[in-house]
């Protein structure tokens, strides 16, 4: 048979479903990446009036050394410091008052247990506008770095739209492309095999090889051409928020490509199945396990830092989308090892096939 109409075929009788799941994939994406602002103030950590204030810290022996400095406030007379271990500032542990200058130097004691206790610092203004005496909120900062409680759980800065997009290809870029691929991969050989043509379909001049070649280069290419356009909707909808000059449009769409050779081997493992097993709902059990529990490895791995080592176990973890979203090189030696594999499952596949008697 002459090379590619297999593909052709098979392309006929699918592109109603790639087609609908593409258009899924691109409202799922534009629309989850939409409401990054409501969640970035949702997890915004920083301190009421912080960007008003700036802070400088020089630790001595035994005292730590702060300096303020804070933007001037119109018609203020003076400026009162409150010094205190939590943002709240309901009874602070210190209260200087009658400050003239928009700067001010406080020591504090370090104690014993703590190099660097945590405390914060409020900057109020006072007005008096002869009539009444009145005070506005300069601002608040803190001698300590805060982070949100799940930032310091999974290391994931939810605030910035590094972490968001990091979060949306961990938590549900593997399942939610991952699943339909297991599925379209598996639908591609084990239905010749449920209604019987396989053995029609090769009586003729096509090679096993071939057959299984091509239709692995079909859904090799779809998977390709859906992570294209989900690159492009991904730069689109981040523009559209104006975060563009916080992540570079390329970096973008080469994270978005280089999770390619992970579908592949998801794709290898689908066609593996399907060929082993010779019946679609034993490939589709087996095959959705694998997954699932490549999944919940690199989930578990995520966690916590004792537990990190286990994330190696999981092919996700190949795809290190966190520092290439943050400029960091591309790891070629992981995408040598999915390569590696993908040829490796391809190959025995390939072997088991062609050994295989097909029912009639």
């Amino acid at each position: 048979m002459k090379i590619g109409n297999t593909i052709l075929m098979e392309l006929k009788n699918s592109w109603k479903g790639y087609l609908i799941f593409t258009l899924v994939v691109i409202i799922m994406i534009g629309g989850f990446i939409q409401i990054y602002p409501s969640v970035s103030s949702a997890f915004d950590e920083e301190l009421d009036g912080a960007e008003n204030i700036e802070i400088e810290i020089v630790e001595a022996d035994e005292f730590m050394i702060v300096h303020l400095f804070w933007v001037e406030f119109p018609h203020a007379n003076n400026y009162t410091l409150l010094v205190g271990k939590s943002p709240q500032m309901i009874v602070p542990v210190d209260k200087i008052e009658g400050i003239r200058d928009n700067e001010y130097t406080y020591s504090l004691p370090l104690e014993d247990n703590d190099n660097s206790p945590e405390w914060y610092f409020g900057i109020l203004a006072v007005i008096d506008d002869e009539e009444d005496l009145s005070t506005e909120f300069v601002g608040m900062e803190s001698n300590v770095d805060r982070i949100s409680f799940l930032e310091e759980s999974f290391g994931i800065d939810y605030s910035s739209i590094h972490g968001f997009l990091s979060v949306l290809w961990s938590m549900w870029w593997f399942l939610l492309i991952g699943l339909y691929i297991v599925y379209i991969s598996l639908n591609c050989v084990s239905k010749d095999y449920d209604e019987g043509r396989m053995d029609i379909i090769l009586s003729k001049p096509i090679s096993r090889r071939q057959y299984l070649l091509e239709k692995f280069s079909l859904v090799a290419i779809f998977t390709f051409f859906l992570l294209s356009i989900a690159g492009l909707i991904t730069i689109a909808s981040v523009h559209s928020l104006g975060e563009l000059s916080n992540i570079s449009a390329s970096t973008l769409f080469i994270t978005t490509l280089f999770s390619w050779p992970l579908f592949l081997v998801i794709i290898a493992v689908s066609f593996l199945s399907a060929v082993y097993f010779e019946n679609s709902k034993k490939s589709v059990g087996f095959t959705f396990l694998i997954v699932l529990i490549q999944y919940g490895i690199n989930m578990v791995g995520n966690m916590t830092d004792n537990l990190e080592h286990v994330k190696h176990y999981s092919i996700i973890s190949y795809w290190n989308h966190e520092s290439m979203l943050y400029g960091d090189a591309i790891n070629w030696i992981d995408f040598a090892v999915l390569s590696v594999i993908v040829f490796i499952l391809i190959f025995i596949t390939l072997r088991i096939f062609e050994n295989k008697d097909i029912p009639a």
